[in-house]
């Protein structure tokens, strides 16, 4: 696998839209959501080209991704024949790794385009980017987070039931989420938990584990909350998330009161910092 990080660009190279659309699967939700759409064969290319996306970013090679996705996407703005789920695949890939880096503006900018009439997998996938953004960039809201089960609820309708659970374990994810900007801590986590395991290949994990790291930390659970930013540093390490989460491991590791929680960024949520004896043990 040494210099595999070569063979990324075949990502949006695929024959055919299932085997497109199974690698939008792996990156964006899970190897499972995409074993529904198309055969073994496929699962397993797509599964394999996924690991090389990790390894790119674990070693550095990313931003040489980024600008083979932004070419990708330029031929097809310039008129190239280029498939919508090929460019799907494409923007899924790029979004992931911008919000990873706190990219929101450029991040959105690759949801924009609602032009084209989109099957109900690739609107899933639309929906899922262009909350995850909403959540990070904007104040959250219930109305966000009523959004959000909506748009799964729609999602989970279309997934044969053998294959609902996992699905739904990401969206769980992103649930979460929008819980841990809106402050519910406890929810947060419980949420998070249960769905980062289905974001495995998606560059984003980092914004999970970082997020669920903070709401372990909000409720007082700090031996829970170093390991979760311990799994954010190396998720996708360079990241203002992975140095942020550096900072709050040796934070935490002082043991001193003042340092109990500080927010990461001025969009970061408000920290609940007065709970209760009994909250923190509830």
């Amino acid at each position: 696998m040494r210099d595999a990080w070569i063979f990324l660009p075949t990502l949006v190279l695929l024959p055919g839209c299932s085997g497109e659309v199974t690698a939008i699967a792996a990156l964006v939700f899970s190897m499972s959501f995409g074993a529904w759409l198309v055969g073994r064969d496929r699962r397993r290319r797509a599964m394999l080209e996924a690991e090389v996306l990790r390894r790119a970013i674990a070693t550095g090679r990313h931003r040489e991704i980024e600008q083979h996705l932004r070419r990708e996407l330029a031929l097809a703005a310039a008129g190239e024949a280029v498939s919508v789920e090929r460019q799907w695949l494409a923007r899924a890939q790029l979004g992931g790794l911008l919000v990873a880096e706190w990219r929101l503006d450029e991040a959105n900018a690759l949801y924009d385009d609602q032009s084209t009439k989109l099957s109900p997998h690739l609107q899933a996938l639309a929906a899922f980017g262009r909350h995850e953004i909403a959540c990070l960039a904007e104040s959250t809201s219930a109305e966000r987070l009523a959004k959000i089960r909506g748009d799964r609820d729609a999602c989970l309708r279309f997934v044969p039931p053998a294959y609902q659970p996992t699905v739904a374990q990401a969206w769980n994810a992103l649930e979460g989420l929008c819980l841990a900007r809106m402050g519910r801590a406890r929810e947060a986590a419980a949420l998070l938990e249960h769905g980062l395991e289905s974001l495995g290949y998606n560059p984003a994990r980092v914004v999970y584990l970082f997020h669920l790291g903070q709401a372990y930390e909000q409720i007082g659970e700090r031996r829970q909350a170093v390991a979760r930013y311990e799994q954010a540093m190396q998720s996708f390490p360079g990241t203002r998330l992975a140095s942020e989460a550096r900072a709050r491991c040796l934070a935490l590791g002082t043991g001193g009161r003042d340092e109990l929680f500080r927010g990461m960024l001025p969009e970061s949520p408000t920290p609940a910092l007065a709970l209760s004896r009994s909250e923190r043990t509830r």
